[in-house]
Parts: structure tokens; sequence; C-alpha cells
């Protein structure tokens, strides 16, 4: 799949100052060739043979008349036809159709041509195309981003760009009882034809955090589950022995309980950077109820003669030491416990202070409040400074290797990688297609967290997939 994209950047002057309007038209298409965007050289190889059916989605963020600086003369007809259209009905209902057959190009995430945005104009271009990433919305109108739109009993928005994603509830969404805590998901196109899709999250995070990826599956007719683990969001903070094998059971559970995977109607599964891990045990260990697995940028070490556990240690981790070390009855072992909860909590509460600063780090585009409320949220939890002590000791609590585990699955396997990630960088990538060379890597200009970095190109890699694999 790929996408052909216009900017349209109109300079006029008033009274001597110098106004600039971007407006961001969008045309999709199908390709016959095997080009696309590179967005490490930030240009664009030629896109030809536009379907003539294509329906695109035009959004005009001031004035009519512009100046059109198109990928290619199709892109820019393509694109002035569509904005001719959503004129003319009233803020655009044209819609851009994905295509599942083509290469999918990584040229819709978040900021197009960031880099020669930021070469000529000091970055103002990026910050203006907030998440207008070659947006392929399936919103039918522009709507106010206060709007809530009811979608089959979940409540969305669209954020200031006009990506729709769920709404922010501080009361948390549906609960599913599991070993006797009461787990929070989210859930939309229950009732669609498509195939089963479960979305597991990363350190810290929670089923919200999926906010985009949700509606953006659902509308494209798939059954779309995202958990909150045990431990995180708005599932319960206790005291438990955490471990990749815990979460990683509370997926299978969770795929086949709540989202109905069986050996005839099998589930993909997504996740995101320990979640992925979980994703992975998961997949691994229950393949007979998984269909496809997505690791986005996946945490763990992929070396073959690495130990069990964490890659590097955090500072909570180190703190706190093994799980082997704790829980003693010698006054030693209690003080080293002491130690670790003392420690454990300070770096809570530095943490709890920092989250937007912290999120910005592993973030390529720039963080919204919603994301941080959600995240300080959990943090208020009575429990959560227990919980954030056993977290941290689940590490050193899991026992087997991400590279078995990924030997292991033999199923249909891509690696989604925001390639500006810190943390996770793609050279983690390239070690996970040593051991799996099949595996269809799609990298995206985006940090950790590519499904809410760049919504729009991570949904779309991920509709191909789906498709690729096949129902």
């Amino acid at each position: 799949m790929a996408l052909a994209c216009a900017f349209v950047r109109r300079l006029t002057t008033v009274r001597g100052h110098a106004r600039r309007t971007i407006a961001l038209e969008l045309a999709r298409s199908r390709v016959t060739n095997e080009q696309w965007w590179s967005p490490r050289h930030h240009r664009c190889a030629a896109l030809r043979h536009l379907d003539a059916r294509t329906r695109s989605h035009a959004i005009a963020r001031g004035g009519e008349h512009a100046m059109v600086h198109a990928l290619t003369p199709c892109a820019a007809s393509a694109a002035s036809r569509a904005s001719a259209a959503a004129r003319g009905r009233g803020a655009g209902r044209a819609r851009a159709m994905a295509s599942s057959g083509a290469k999918y190009s990584p040229l819709g995430c978040r900021g197009v041509f960031a880099g020669d945005a930021r070469g000529r104009d000091g970055g103002r271009w990026c910050a203006r195309a907030r998440r207008g990433d070659c947006i392929a919305r399936e919103a039918s109108a522009v709507r106010s981003p206060a709007e809530v739109i009811n979608f089959e009993g979940l409540q969305l928005e669209m954020d200031e760009s006009g990506a729709e994603r769920v709404k922010l509830q501080v009361e948390g969404w549906k609960r599913w009882t599991w070993r006797g805590y009461e787990c929070n998901y989210i859930s939309a196109g229950e009732n669609n034809d498509g195939p089963i899709v479960t979305l597991v999250h990363g350190f810290g995070a929670h089923s919200y955090h999926w906010r985009y990826t949700i509606p953006a599956l659902a509308r494209a007719g798939y059954r779309v589950y995202a958990l909150c683990m045990l431990g995180y969001g708005w599932s319960p903070k206790v005291e438990e022995e955490y471990s990749m094998e815990l979460w990683g059971q509370q997926v299978i559970d969770f795929s086949r309980e709540v989202a109905g995977a069986t050996a005839e109607d099998k589930t993909f599964i997504a996740g995101n950077s320990i979640g992925a891990l979980a994703a992975l045990y998961a997949a691994s260990t229950a393949p007979d109820s998984c269909k496809g697995l997505i690791l986005v940028n996946s945490a763990g070490n992929f070396e073959p003669d690495a130990a069990p556990g964490p890659e590097k240690k955090t500072l909570a981790q180190q703190a706190v030491g093994n799980a082997d070390d704790q829980g003693g009855d010698t006054i030693m072992d209690k003080l080293r416990e002491a130690f670790g909860r003392v420690t454990a909590t300070g770096i809570f509460y530095f943490t709890k202070v920092r989250i937007k600063t912290i999120l910005q780090q592993v973030y390529e585009f720039d963080v919204d409040d919603d994301l941080v409320k959600s995240i300080d949220l959990a943090a208020q939890d009575p429990g959560a400074i227990g919980t954030f002590y056993q977290l941290s000791l689940a590490g050193s609590r899991t026992k087997i290797k991400p590279s078995d585990l990924l030997r292991d699955w033999t199923g249909p396997l891509m690696l989604l990688w925001g390639e500006k990630d810190p943390w996770m960088t793609p050279t983690k990538a390239q070690r996970i297609l040593e051991i799996k060379p099949n595996a269809k890597y799609v990298p995206v200009l985006g940090g950790h967290c590519p499904h809410d970095d760049c919504p729009t190109a991570s949904s779309d890699a991920m509709k191909a997939f789906f498709a690729d694999v096949g129902a």
C-alpha cells in the first residue's frame, strides 16, 4: 500500500507580515511499482498509475487558493480534485480508502516531509502538521476536537489535527475478572466480521495507549480488544509476583475468554515494548489461537546467549535487586527489602512528576495532555507504590528467553518499528530479522510508541499486514 500526498503551501503578505497557510491534501492509491517514500533521505520516489477510482480526503487549513508542491502530477491532480470535492460537499466527505495489495510505505507517519520542513522552515511545518501524517481518516467530516462521537457505545473524539481516537474516561472502560481481579479493557467492533485483534500495551501504559489504533481498526472491520494488564492502567494495583510469564498468560486468557479467539477463529496479537514480549509469549505458547504477531518496538534481549530478564536494568530494577533476594526471614533479608522499597518509592515519585518529560524523550512528536493525565491517573491509585516495587522485580522473575520464544513462533510476524526510538533502536529489529528473516519489517517515523506517535502510518501498516496474512 502506498500513499501519494501533496502539501499545499500559500504565502500571502498582509500589511508587511508574512502569513503562512498550510493545507494538507491527501490522495491514496494503488501503485503498480515498488518505489516508495524514504523518510531517511527526505525525498519521494515516483508514484505512478493512480487508481482512477481513488477517493481522497482533503483538509484545508485556511485559504482555497494555494500553490501546489506535488509529489507527482498525478498526485497533484488527485489532491486538487479531492480539495474541490471537499469544498463543494461541506468540509470534505471524500474518504481515503486503503488498498491492501501494494507494498506498505511509511510515508503516512506524522510529520511527512519532516526532514525538509525542519531544514527549510525551522520545524514550523512539522508543528503545524502535527498528526497530519498524511491522514487517511475514516471520519466523514471535519469535526471539532471537543465533539464526542459515539461508536457502538464507545466514546471517540477528534484530536486537534482531526485524527479520530478514543476519548479519555477517568473511570475506565469495560471489566473482565481474571484470577479474582477486575481488569480493564477497551473493545470496539465486536460485531464486525473481520478477524480479532488483541492489543497489548508496554510498561507504565494501559489500554488507552491504543486510543488511535482501536477506532482505526474497528472502522476497517476488525474486532478489536485492548487489555490493561494486571498492575497497569485501570486494572488493580496489587502486589503480585509479576513476570513476563504471568502477563503472557493473561494475554492468552484475555484473547480466549474476552475476545473469543479459538482454533477456528484466531486472533492477531500486537504488543508494544514489554507488551511485545507478553504478546510473543502468548503467540508462541498458544499458537492454536494466534493468527499473526506484531512486535512494536519490542523490549527484550534477543541475543542467543542472553540471560532471561531485561536487556538493561532500569534504576528501579538496580535498586530493588533480584526477586530471589526478597522475602527472606533474616535481618539482612528484611533490611535489603526495606531498602529496596524505600528506594523504589523515591523513584516512583520522581518519575510521577516527570511523566511528560519522560514521554517526550521517547516520542518523536509532541505528547498531549490526555496521555499524560491517563498515566498520572494510574499513579494515583493507593496501591501504585507497592505495585511499582513488584513491577521492578518482574524482570528478575522472568525465566524464559525472548530468543527462545521467537524461535518457537512459526506464524506470520511483522516488526512495526519507530525508527527514532532512543531505547529500542532499529538495530534490535535487525537482530530479530536475523532470527526471523521472513518477518515483515515496517519502519515508521516515530519514537518508542509509534502506534500513538505516528498513528495513521502504524494503523495502515497493521491493516496491510492483516490483509497479507488473509482472513
